[in-house]
């Protein structure tokens, strides 16, 4: 063991005695280590041909083609010209002689014909003042009423000769002269609505009437099937209608509907409604005259009549 401790001893003294290698830029190996660098062949450099690629077609392009205006230039204008016209003479053809073919004949008709004057002549002088349209005849109760259903002026014979210088005047004229409840109001009889009674209401919504009553409307009214002889049209003039008192046999009817108490408030509703009633009117045609312009003759005019009393509920607030 001591023998083997004194060998590696002395080994380990000679290796750290030994003095390092001297670099001198050669290697510290022998020279027999040092490999020769190798010798390679010098190769040539491939050439190799440029890749020949196929050249892309594209198609040409194309552009769209201006369109311009044709050009416009003014027609030139030349005088017409002038030939001188060629005149010719007619000919003459002989007129050949047949004789004239006889047209059918008609027997007259038995009865005469109308005989109307060539002229409007006013025949008929009247006493009365018929020359101002505006001003309300007698029958209107001093202009309080805008129709007549009586006229003490009616001037008979001057509707009687305008009728008869007037041949279409049955063309102008329709009536249905039986008129009533029975086919005006729906649910309704004549003889129902000619009893209404309202004699206890006096038009207003505290007294006893106004709760109390018969059958009738809720807004009393007087309705009547008249035959007017004078009322105002619609432009506020006074003209004459033609009734059967001036052309027998012929009449002309209307149905009016007065309010009794305009304004009043209607029956059976509570005061708190505010209720009213309202006259409605209504637009007739009519055949009528005109004395201050008789030579008019007969003609249709436009009257405006009470038609119904509504009862009228404001909105409540």
């Amino acid at each position: 063991m001591k023998v083997v401790m004194v060998c590696l001893s002395a080994v380990l003294i000679g290796v750290f005695a030994e003095p390092e290698a001297q670099h001198n830029g050669r290697s510290q190996y022998p020279a027999h280590f040092a490999n020769p660098r190798p010798s390679y062949p010098a190769y040539t450099k491939p050439s190799y041909p440029a890749p020949a690629y196929p050249k892309p077609s594209y198609p040409a392009p194309t552009y769209p083609k201006p369109s311009y205006p044709a050009p416009t230039y003014p027609k030139p204008s030349y005088p017409a010209p002038a030939y001188p016209k060629p005149s010719y003479p007619a000919p003459v053809y002989p007129k050949p002689a047949y004789p004239a073919p006889a047209g059918p004949t008609y027997p007259k008709p038995a009865y005469p014909e109308p005989a109307h004057p060539a002229s409007y002549e006013k025949k008929y002088q009247s006493p009365y003042d018929y020359c101002n349209p505006r001003k309300a005849p007698k029958c209107s109760n001093n202009g309080t009423e805008t129709f007549c259903l009586k006229d003490a002026e009616y001037p008979v014979q001057e509707v009687k000769y305008a009728i008869d210088y007037d041949p279409l005047v049955l063309t102008k004229y329709a009536d249905v002269a039986d008129q009533s409840a029975d086919n005006l109001v729906d649910g309704l009889t004549s003889l129902a609505e000619e009893h209404f009674d309202y004699s206890d209401y006096h038009g207003s919504s505290f007294e006893k009437g106004h709760w109390v009553g018969d059958e009738g409307y809720i807004c009393p009214s007087d309705v009547l099937y008249t035959r007017p002889v004078r009322a105002v049209n619609a432009d506020g003039e006074w003209r004459v209608i033609v009734q059967d008192i001036a052309w027998p046999g012929y009449t002309q009817t209307q149905r009016t509907e007065t309010c009794l108490f305009p304004g009043a408030s209607c029956r059976t509703l509570a005061a708190c409604y505010r209720s009213e009633c309202l006259q409605q009117y209504i637009y007739h045609r009519m055949l009528s005259f005109d004395p201050c312009d008789p030579q008019k003759g007969i003609f249709i005019d436009v009257y405006k009549m009470p038609s119904a009393c509504a009862c009228h509920v404001p909105q409540l607030h």
